[in-house]
Parts: structure tokens; sequence; C-alpha cells
């Protein structure tokens, strides 16, 4: 079997996986073959290039938002600013 070496990885992100790995009765190891499993197999990763099949993720994302309106995120960054 393949093994793959990441590196670089944020110590608090690291710390958060030791974290769920202790909670699921996992290794890290054993936790991260999970995550990337899990990863791979959500449906938003597999339009294999398909453009209908982007077309209605796209458009399923966009009736998630229908009639909301959002603020004008330079305005909320001004805001924050001021504090």
């Amino acid at each position: 079997m393949a093994q793959v070496l990441v590196e670089d990885i944020d110590p608090i992100i690291l710390e958060k996986i030791e974290i769920l790995a202790k909670q699921h009765g996992r290794s890290l190891q054993e936790e991260l073959k999970h995550i990337l499993q899990q990863a791979a197999e959500h449906e938003a990763y597999h339009t294999g290039g398909d453009m209908a099949k982007a077309t209605e993720a796209v458009a399923r994302v966009q009736e998630m938002f229908v009639g909301r309106t959002f603020r004008d995120s330079a305005e909320l960054i001004r805001e924050d600013r001021e504090r």
C-alpha cells in the first residue's frame, strides 16, 4: 500500500486530529486515513469533469441562498477595524 508524507501541518490542526482520534478510539494514522477516505468519497469531489453534474451542484448551492441578502464585506471590515 502507498505511503504519503505530509509536511508542515499546523500544530493546532494536528492536535485537533489527535483529539478526534482519541474520541473515536483510533490511532492518529487510522484517524487520518478515515478523514481522507471520507473526503474522497464525498459527492462534491466526484463531478469527474462532468459539467452537467457541476452545474447541478452549483444550482443546489444557489438554492440554499435564495432570498437571502448579505452585507458588504468591506463594511464589516471597516466596523472591525474601528473596534
